[in-house]
C-alpha cells in the first residue's frame, strides 16, 4: 500500500532542497548548456578543426568578446556570479565587576527550656569538684 504522506514528504524535501540549490549556489547556470553545445556546433560550421577544448579556452581562458551570443553561455555573465546568504550576529560585551554581598543574617529562637520536676532529676546531675 503507498503511503501518501511519505511520498509527499519526500517531494517537498526535494523540490525544498532543488529551490535552495538553485538559488544559493550557481547550478542555475547548468540550464545554460544547451547553449554552449549549440554555440560550439556554430564555431565548430565556421571553422571546421576546432576542438571543443580549444572553444571552452578560447572562451574561457580569455575576457575577449568573440560575438553576441558569448555572455550568453555558462559561467560568463559577471551579474550571474555566485552570491551568499550572510547572518551578521551582534558581539555583545559582557563585563564583570567583582561585588561583594552583604547578607543580614538574623536568628530567631523559639525553644524554651522547660522545667520538670521528677523523682528522677536528682539523678542527672553533672559532675561536681569535690
Amino acid at each position: 500500500m503507498l503511503d501518501y504522506k511519505r511520498i509527499l514528504k519526500r517531494i517537498l524535501a526535494i523540490g525544498l532542497l532543488l529551490l535552495y540549490v538553485n538559488s544559493n549556489t550557481e547550478l542555475h547556470e547548468m540550464m545554460r548548456v544547451p547553449m554552449l553545445l549549440e554555440h560550439y556546433s556554430h564555431h565548430k560550421q565556421l571553422v571546421s578543426d576546432i576542438s571543443f577544448w580549444e572553444f571552452l579556452a578560447m572562451h574561457y581562458k580569455t575576457d575577449v568578446s568573440h560575438d553576441a551570443d558569448d555572455n550568453e553561455l555558462p559561467f560568463k555573465d559577471p551579474a550571474h556570479s555566485f552570491t551568499t546568504s550572510v547572518l551578521a550576529l551582534p558581539v555583545l560585551k559582557i563585563e564583570l565587576t567583582e561585588t561583594k554581598r552583604v547578607t543580614l543574617i538574623t536568628h530567631s529562637v523559639i525553644y524554651q527550656e522547660k522545667f520538670v520536676a521528677s523523682h528522677l532529676s536528682e539523678i542527672f546531675q553533672p559532675p561536681r569538684l569535690s
